[in-house]
Order: structure tokens, then sequence, then C-alpha cells
């Protein structure tokens, strides 16, 4: 019977030989042609949402994960990126007192996995553009709006950062309508001005305006600065006082002829001393040191002498001779 079967095919191919193998040609080309679109790669950090074209279009709450999928040639499959992403874009946006300015934002994002089926169903692919790059800019332009140009460039800006993340959040969450899902779309994970472009001579005054603010500032600090030396010269002050008020209070005439006289008996002791004459004055004290006289035995000697008569001293000669040097 098998034998009968293949007589039979073998009949049937000898005689439609051109069109079987053109019928296998063509099967093969379409086969490599369409195998692109049969077998789909989903990369990793990645989802893919199916659209089929004779089954109902788009598969909301049918998500596919990574790896090789395979499909009808004539459906499709849209691949989306998971991981976080970001986005730059240069808004005009207008203060508050109607100036308008240039500011590069950026905001940091990614989608929810669960939530690729309505985004690709509302917005498509270029959801980044449909949906994230348009409620940035409505944000940013609303939250400057409330602020002057002093406060944007400078003290209000992170608070300005802060208020558009969580507008921008919101109106991300609010634009795509009927989707039965609690959690949102699209995850917002942090948004910032890279930088904020005005016109050049603005720029100039408010950056000449800030610095005179902080010099401002800094003569506040030396004031304190000079407050604290003149308390610290006070105080050293009225320690010198009355340590002089204490000094002075001891020290007396008497005190004052006997550090003398201790002076002269220490200068009579030395050996480089050779002559001293006493002053004039009543206290005694040591004025003039003169050459060495020659004393017995070859050793030095040094005399005290009493002031001249003429002077009214009345104190005796007082001799002292050093004892002689043994060799």
């Amino acid at each position: 019977m098998v034998k009968d079967a293949f007589n039979r095919v073998g009949k049937w191919a000898d005689g439609h030989f051109i069109g079987a193998t053109l019928t296998g040609l063509v099967v093969l080309f379409l086969f490599v042609f369409y195998f692109g679109h049969i077998f789909v790669t989903v990369p990793p950090g990645h989802g893919a949402v199916l659209w089929s074209r004779f089954f109902g279009g788009t598969e909301i709450n049918s998500q596919f994960g990574e790896g090789t999928k395979v499909i009808f040639p004539w459906d499709r499959l849209y691949i989306y990126d998971l991981r976080l992403q970001q986005s730059t874009e240069n808004l005009d946006v207008l203060t508050k007192e109607g100036l308008q300015i240039t500011v590069s934002a950026t905001l940091r994002f990614r989608v929810n996995p669960k939530a690729i089926g309505v985004i690709n169903a509302k917005a498509g692919p270029s959801y980044v553009d449909v949906l994230v790059v348009p409620s940035v800019g409505a944000a940013a332009r609303m939250e400057a709006a409330k602020y002057t140009l002093e406060e944007i460039y400078s003290s209000a800006r992170t608070k300005i950062e802060q208020d558009v993340q969580t507008r921008v959040t919101k109106v991300i969450d609010d634009l795509i309508q009927g989707n039965e899902q609690t959690e949102p779309e699209i995850y917002v994970e942090d948004f910032w001005f890279r930088s904020i472009k005005l016109p050049k001579a603005l720029e100039e005054s408010i950056e000449h305006k800030l610095t005179q603010r902080q010099i401002a500032e800094q003569y506040v600090y030396v004031l304190q600065r000079e407050e604290q030396e003149k308390k610290r010269k006070q105080l050293e002050a009225e320690g010198i006082k009355a340590f002089q008020d204490i000094v002075s209070s001891g020290i007396s005439e008497n005190y004052l002829r006997w550090k003398g006289i201790d002076a002269t008996l220490k200068l009579a002791e030395s050996h480089n001393a050779k002559v001293v004459v006493i002053g004039s004055s009543k206290e005694g004290l040591p004025l003039i040191l003169g050459p060495l006289d020659s004393g017995t035995a070859g050793a030095p000697s040094m005399r005290l002498t009493p002031p001249p008569a003429a002077a009214g001293a009345l104190a005796p000669p007082l001799a002292v001779t050093p004892p002689p040097t043994t060799r």
C-alpha cells in the first residue's frame, strides 16, 4: 500500500515536475523573505506587544518578554525599551516678569512593562515625543511662570525642579484615558535643569548683583572679626594694667637700692670687671667700667671708688681684691 502511494506520487511528480519545482522555490523564497517577520528577537531589557492584522489589532493585556518569538508573517511585534531612559530638550519659558529664557531640561524615566500595550495603542513607539516631551514642556512653563528670573537662576532652582517633576508625573499619568491599571504607564525618576541661557546683558547684571551681595555678606563677617579683635585687645590692656599696678606697688626706693648694690657686687666678683666707679647719685649704682690696675703678686685687683667730694658722696672708699690665681 505504501509502495503504491509512492508510485502514484512519483508518477504525479513526473507529470508535474516543472510546476512542483516552481512551487517549492516560491515557498522557499517566501520563507527566507519573511524569516525576519516570523522569528522576532526581543533584546535584553526590552518588552514587546503583538499587533494582529486579522484578530483584533493590539493585544493590550498581553506582553512578551526577552527572547525569540514566532509570529505570523502578517502580524507585527512592537518592541519597547524598559530600561531607564533619559530625554533632554531645550525649552523656551517665561518668568514672572514676562522675560523669555531658554532652559535645557533633562528627564529620566522608565516604562511600566504592564502598560506597553496601552502605550502602543494610544501613543505608539514615538510616545516620548507624543507624551513625555510636551508634558515636560507644559509643566516647566507653568512652574517657571511663578518665579522671578533671579529665583530661577539661583535660589529657587531646586524647588522648581521638584515641582516640575511632581507635575510631570501627574500629567503623564492622566494623559492616557481608559486604562484599567492603577499603576502609571511611565515612571518619572528625576528631573533637573542642565543649563539656563539668558540674554548676555541680563546675565551680566544678575552676576554683578550676586557678587555685590556676597561682598556685603563678607563685610558682615569682617566687622564681626574686628569686634572680637577689639574685645581681645581690651582684655590684653586690662591684663597689662593689672600687672603694672601689682609690680609698681611692690617696687620701693630701698628695693631699687638693694638691687643696685647686688649688681655692683656681681660686677666686683667678675674676672672681666676692672675698675668700677660708683655714680654720684645717692643710690650708688655703677656708672663706668675702667681699665685694670695691677695688684700684688701679679694678680688682678678691683677697686670700688666713691664719687668725688664735690659730688657730696658720703660713702667711704671700698677696695675689693680677688684672691690670687693658683698655678
